[in-house]
């Protein structure tokens, strides 16, 4: 039941990220840790919220078949596109400082991307292993 909940709420969360940057995704671009100032740029992130939409749909089509093991392995494959952002985001030699104004006096801007794309994989992998254990 617990993975079932947070498959749930992981395709929720794709869902919703997705949609955001289509609509905003300067403050997408902002939160997925690479700064885009150019206008023409800013359609990467619009694909890339494209992905997330595409791959909340399909794990949502999974959890609807009611086949938990598809489902596991699906969420397990989706904690790879969050190590693979973790790793583009830290490969950036510039980072997303010149953004701080978006997220505040708190924490540097870098290191809540970093962090959001790490938790991301750790949560998904936890989910996924739920799934397959019955939880």
């Amino acid at each position: 039941m617990v993975g079932l909940v947070l498959s749930g709420l992981t395709i929720a969360g794709l869902l919703v990220i997705g949609v955001a940057a289509l609509v905003a995704p300067r403050m997408a671009s902002t939160q997925y840790g690479i700064v885009l100032p150019d206008r023409r740029a800013l359609a990467f992130t619009r694909a890339m919220g494209v992905r997330d939409l595409v791959i909340g749909v399909l794990l949502g089509l999974v959890l609807w078949t009611g086949s938990r093991a598809a489902l596991a392995w699906g969420v397990a494959a989706s904690a790879l596109i969050a190590v693979v952002d973790y790793a583009v985001v830290r490969a950036d030699p510039q980072g997303p400082e010149s953004a701080g104004a978006a997220w505040g006096a708190g924490a540097p801007p870098r290191l809540v991307s970093l962090a959001l794309h790490a938790t991301g994989a750790v949560g998904l992998l936890l989910a996924a292993l739920l799934l397959a254990a019955g939880f």
